[in-house]
């Protein structure tokens, strides 16, 4: 059942990530709605981010003991009650917060233990592409959440959208129940965090790297359709037409990074881990350097740059969880996913907040990219002594 499992995870992934990016579809309207800055709405970007991060820590050892069925079914139940939620009980910043946050929860409890089970799936020799077509699932949400949020905003009341959006995500519930039957049982007897992780020089190097990715991709998962519906107020459309058709085309950007993580799966099972993921972190980060100064650029220049940066930022994701499974020893691997989830999203649960106040102090969209670019970069340098080096851990 091998690679059935992998699309069926890959589906409910896709699923709980639908309605995912709709605030940042539906920002404008939300922002005059409630009334709120950039900084503000930030704050319920960061939300999700900070639901991911404080409940890998407990979630993600859990693996290491007790049967992963139970944690990704149980959080599939939990992220389809918090988007069924939203659009009924959210008003403004804080009480979209609150189920954002748990939204957040939820998708901890399904990316990182699903890509557990996909590496295991399948022969060593061919993880890297395993893991990528797992991971372009990701991908693949967010720009499905991203183009029919879009869709939807345009036609109907955004609660309206919104509660349209979390119906279809809660499909995910029975697909997960399917998706993992049978599943091995974890070889760990611990079940909470093992600090030794921490001196685990190949796997905090990666996860040096991951998170500076992971502060890349949601500065611009955040703030992308926003700065694309900027630049078509430029060019005279009016607020509602500029959100809808900015986050579809922001969806279509964002979707690039579906064939943009099997690309880098495929190039790290034959460059190895470390230099395909170096590589590839420096090309996006360069391009995030100038993509924001092309703000009053012709739209058609825009497009295509913020095309490439897309196909281009998601191509070294499953490359870091695929360089974990390896790296950590089995017994522990939980912990050591529980803290690329805590350090690489954690770190960049500010990216969306940090993006928004510069923006609110007079800060250009150039800039705000480009910190992205220094991030993806920066963080990434530390792979270099692992260029080379073969896998410690084989399956």
């Amino acid at each position: 059942m091998g690679y059935w499992r992998i699309m069926l995870l890959g589906s409910v992934l896709a699923l709980v990530l639908l309605p995912a990016s709709f605030t940042a579809a539906a920002l404008p309207l939300l922002r005059s709605d409630w009334n709120a800055s950039s900084a503000a709405i930030g704050w319920v970007f960061a939300a999700y981010q900070a639901g991911y991060v404080l409940s890998v820590i407990v979630l993600l050892p859990l693996t290491d003991r007790i049967p992963i069925q139970r944690v990704i079914i149980g959080c599939s139940i939990v992220s389809s009650l918090a988007f069924l939620g939203f659009p009924f009980l959210a008003r403004d910043v804080w009480s979209a917060a609150f189920f954002r946050f748990f939204a957040g929860i939820g998708l901890a409890g399904i990316y990182m233990p699903g890509t557990r089970v996909v590496a295991f799936a399948v022969p060593a020799e061919k993880r890297g592409l395993a893991v990528g077509a797992y991971v372009s699932a990701f991908y693949l949400g967010g720009a499905l959440s991203l183009w029919s949020s879009g869709l939807l905003i345009a036609r109907v009341a955004w609660p309206t959208a919104a509660l349209i959006l979390g119906i279809v995500a809660s499909s995910a519930i029975p697909l997960a129940i399917y998706a993992t039957r049978g599943t091995s049982t974890p070889p760990g007897r611990r079940g909470s965090l093992d600090m030794g992780v921490l001196r685990d020089g190949p796997v905090m190097r990666t996860i040096s790297a991951y998170t500076g990715h992971s502060w890349e991709l949601y500065v611009s998962r955040s703030w992308l359709a926003a700065f694309l519906a900027s630049t078509l107020l430029i060019h005279g459309m009016d607020a509602t037409s500029a959100s809808a058709e900015g986050s579809q085309w922001a969806a279509l950007m964002a979707g690039l990074g579906t064939p943009g993580v099997f690309l880098g799966g495929w190039l790290s099972d034959r460059m190895g881990r470390a230099r395909a993921a170096l590589v590839i972190a420096i090309s996006s980060g360069v391009i995030s350097l100038g993509f924001g100064f092309l703000h009053t650029s012709p739209w058609p220049l825009i497009v295509v740059v913020g095309c490439l940066l897309g196909l281009l930022m998601s191509a070294d994701s499953a490359i870091y969880s695929t360089a974990i499974t390896e790296w950590s020893p089995p017994e522990r691997l939980g912990s050591a996913q529980a803290f690329q989830a805590f350090i690489g999203f954690g770190g960049s649960m500010l990216a969306p907040v940090v993006a928004g106040w510069m923006l609110d102090h007079g800060s250009s969209w150039g800039a705000l990219f480009a910190v992205g670019g220094l991030f993806s970069i920066g963080m990434a340098l530390p792979l270099i002594p692992l260029i080379g080096k073969r896998r410690l851990r084989p399956a």
